[in-house]
């Protein structure tokens, strides 16, 4: 919780300087796959994610603000045999078990938007700054957790869409790279968290 409030801070505190300026938000549906070793612990694409972004405008081409998100994944195995590592414990266990991880994304970003302000407006994005990994596997009524805050950085690519007065379409894909923190659950050699994401949703302001 501290560090979270820390995180908040900071941005809160770099951003203040820009509040006077005109700004632009965004709220969309995030659907996400994971990549890499994460793939080893939930292989399923998720559809419960959402993220918000505040962007205040630098110039006509040029935003930054922030970028928070959130995404959830979980999937059951059967019959399987898991490599498992857990505080000092390692080994493996059988049996049907539910993974589950959560991510809270939280991060300074900007995009280089092209085109005017009434056309369509493809941008090209990058923030960094911090993600959460929260990995759950359940086994009958045994729990498993770890709880991990990573370094990260996230480009993008997108389209602003005009619908109407001072609303816009926003869709983007989005690539997730976590650096390595803490232990990862399933035994890999590192604790890493990567992930594609498509958005889709609506920007509101000036």
């Amino acid at each position: 919780m501290k560090k979270l409030l820390l995180s908040l801070a900071v941005m809160s505190t770099m951003l203040a300087g820009a509040s006077a300026q005109d700004y632009y938000g965004s709220i969309y549906w995030s659907v996400a796959t994971p990549t890499g070793q994460f793939r080893s612990f939930v292989n399923e694409t998720s559809v419960a994610g959402f993220g918000i972004d505040v962007q205040w405008w630098a110039s006509d081409h040029i935003s930054g603000g922030l970028v928070l998100g959130y995404n959830l994944w979980s999937d059951v195995y059967r019959g399987v045999t898991q490599q498992f590592q857990y505080n000092e414990l390692q080994g493996a266990i059988n049996g049907t078990q539910v993974h589950t991880m959560n991510s809270f994304t939280m991060m300074l970003g900007g995009r280089y938007l092209f085109g005017g302000s009434r056309d369509v407006r493809p941008f090209v994005g990058l923030a960094a700054g911090t993600i959460t990994s929260s990995q759950v596997i359940d086994v009958s009524l045994v729990r498993f957790q770890e709880t991990n805050w990573h370094f990260g950085v996230a480009p993008s690519l997108g389209l602003l869409i005009p619908m109407g007065y001072n609303s816009m379409m926003d869709l983007s894909a989005r690539f997730s790279y976590a650096m390595p923190s803490g232990q990862a659950l399933y035994g890999a050699s590192e604790n890493t968290l990567t992930f594609w994401s498509i958005n889709a949703g609506f920007t509101f302001g000036n």
